[in-house]
C-alpha cells in the first residue's frame, strides 16, 4: 500500500498537533526560524536565566551539564553569557531533556521556534525581570524558577 502525503497535506495538519513536536529523526523543521532574526532581548535574557538557574538548582557546573546534555561546553557558556545568542536547537532539546523542561517552549525562549503567542513572552518578562543573577540560588530566584517552570508545563 502506497500513501500518498504531499506537502499541502502535512501543513494543512500541522495545527492539529498542537505544541508536539512531531518528527522522523528530528523535530519539525518548518517550526524553525531562521538564524539572522533577531531574538527578542527579554525572551532571550529568560531563555539564558532559565538555563543557568535550573542548572545551579541541580548543583551542576556548566562542565557536568555539558556532558551530560552532550553538547559542547562553549556553546553553554555563549546561551548563559551572551546576549542575543542563538544555540542550535539540538542543544535546546538536550538541555531541556537534562534539566526537565518542555522542549516546545524553551524552542520559543531560544529564538529557534516561532512564539504562538504572547502569553509565553509576558511570562519570560516576569521572570526575567525578578531574577537576578548570583552563585547560589536565594529565595526569590528559587521562587521565580518554580513559578516560571510551572508556567511552562502548563497550558495558555
Amino acid at each position: 500500500m502506497k500513501m500518498k502525503m504531499t506537502k499541502d497535506w502535512f501543513l494543512k495538519n500541522i495545527d492539529r498537533e498542537d505544541k508536539a513536536i512531531v518528527s522522523a529523526g528530528t523535530f519539525c523543521v518548518s517550526q524553525l526560524q531562521k538564524k539572522q532574526q533577531p531574538v527578542e532581548h527579554m525572551t532571550h535574557s529568560a531563555f539564558a536565566m532559565l538555563v543557568s538557574l535550573s542548572r545551579r538548582k541541580k548543583g551542576l557546573t556548566p562542565e557536568k551539564l555539558s556532558d551530560m546534555a552532550r553538547i559542547d561546553l562553549d556553546e553553554l557558556v555563549s546561551i548563559e553569557k551572551i546576549s542575543g545568542y542563538v544555540p542550535e536547537p539540538r542543544t535546546v532539546c538536550q538541555l531541556a531533556l537534562i534539566l526537565n523542561l518542555p522542549e516546545d517552549k524553551l524552542l520559543q525562549l531560544s529564538g529557534n521556534a516561532k512564539a504562538r503567542d504572547q502569553w509565553l513572552q509576558n511570562q519570560a518578562v516576569k521572570f526575567a525581570a525578578r531574577a537576578q543573577s548570583m552563585e547560589k540560588l536565594n529565595r526569590e530566584e528559587k521562587s521565580a524558577l518554580e513559578e516560571f517552570v510551572k508556567k511552562l508545563s502548563e497550558s495558555p
